[in-house]
């Protein structure tokens, strides 16, 4: 039996990078699963960003003024009314 250190000589390109950052055994199974096929492998910033906006609702519901919460975010005045504005995702479905 080939070992995983052998395994992970042999790989090249992005599925070396994939193999060491979630093991051998986990990629071959990926290999096994998606081999042959193209992925498109999202960003999770999203993820992060519901977040932010949740915290945003809440300092603006505590009394926070806009301006500071443009300081603290990095974001223009519109934006954070933007965000003011949205449902969080969870609750519009």
């Amino acid at each position: 039996m080939v070992s995983n250190s052998e395994i992970l000589s042999r790989l090249t390109g992005d599925f070396k990078v994939v193999a060491e950052l979630v093991g051998v055994e986990a990629a071959l199974e990926i290999s096994r699963t998606f081999g042959g096929l193209t992925l498109s492998i999202p960003k999770l910033s999203f993820i992060h960003r519901e977040e932010r906006d949740e915290e945003i609702r809440n300092a603006y519901d505590r009394g926070e003024p806009v301006r500071k919460l443009t300081l603290r975010y990095g974001l223009t005045v519109r934006q954070i009314y933007t965000i003011l504005k949205e449902e969080t995702r969870g609750d519009s479905k």
